[in-house]
């Protein structure tokens, strides 16, 4: 077998391992302690999603829901990119996904870039997101599109912001600063003593998250690097960002902490490999007890 004849095999075999990583999600888990989280919130289950990008696994997402239903979650929150700018048509299945979702617990959706672009696109009249949007509170989904909901629990509270990141900060293979005082602007500033959630698609700016307040971000948009290298993690963003520094998994800055989906979908660059399996995010908060761990399973 000559050399091309090589090279054509292992593209195909590293094809069909993309093919059969891409429809199976797991499960990642994720233990947050904080000395902010109220006792009412101890051992509280959230369930992150991000970055669907209209996929479905089974007719319905029946394969998604079902794994979602076995982790008994308090709250489902998204973190962006669950619809695809490119196919706005989609979104119906989307929609009507995430609406039946809340037959479980309280569904709470932040925006990503793609939602962003299907917005933008409106010219004064409605568009797709609008459609979007308003079919998830017709059934019961809270939209934080700039805003801030609170979780409550036996009389005790907790904050879920979410921010529209201005689509000039998703730059193509480039950072841009972000201007001070952004996040105030959106979405004001959180009260103190108050354990904080945010969701920020994209977690390059997880320092100014964490300046601005934020506890906990849950952030998405690096579909786990596309590819997954051993030693290295993740090869590549979808902003053509080598190596890129929040790829995947739970990170720390001082008092705050990020998980980063790994995402369940993929679009132009439409490959998983090395491991890198759709991923459903299972937090489990605690107000004491060990320190923040991480682990990994296929089921709840």
């Amino acid at each position: 077998m000559g050399l091309m004849a090589w090279g054509a095999a292992a593209a195909g075999g590293l094809l069909l391992c993309s093919e059969y990583e891409k429809s199976r999600p797991r499960v990642r888990r994720y233990e947050i302690s904080h000395r902010k989280i109220p006792e009412a919130f101890d051992r509280v289950r959230l369930v992150m999603l991000a970055d669907l990008h209209n996929k479905s696994f089974g007719k319905d997402n029946q394969l998604l829901y079902e794994q979602i239903c076995a982790l008994r979650p308090h709250y489902i929150l998204t973190a962006g990119d669950m619809v695809l700018k490119t196919r706005p048509q989609d979104t119906e299945n989307t929609a009507r996904f995430i609406g039946r979702l809340t037959a479980l617990c309280p569904v709470y959706c932040g925006n990503g870039n793609h939602e962003l672009e299907l917005w933008r696109a409106r010219a004064g009249r409605r568009t797709a997101y609008d459609w979007y949007a308003d079919s998830l509170k017709e059934k019961g989904v809270r939209v934080l599109a700039d805003e801030t909901a609170v979780l409550s629990r036996d009389g005790e509270s907790i904050d879920v912001s979410g921010l529209d990141l201005g689509l000039a900060y998703y730059g193509k293979g480039l950072h841009v600063p972000m201007r001070p005082g952004y996040i105030e602007r959106h979405l004001g500033k959180p009260e103190p003593g108050r354990f904080h959630i945010l969701l920020g698609h994209y977690p390059n700016y997880f320092p100014e998250y964490a300046a601005w307040g934020a506890d906990l971000v849950l952030a998405g948009h690096m579909h786990g690097g596309t590819v997954r290298l051993p030693a290295l993690g993740g090869l590549m963003s979808p902003n053509y960002e080598f190596f890129p520094t929040y790829d995947r998994g739970l990170y720390r800055l001082g008092q705050a902490r990020m998980v980063v989906s790994g995402g369940l979908g993929t679009h132009s660059i439409n490959v998983r490999i090395g491991g890198n399996y759709p991923e459903i995010s299972l937090i489990c908060l605690r107000r004491k007890g060990k320190a923040v761990q991480e682990s990994y399973g296929n089921q709840g």
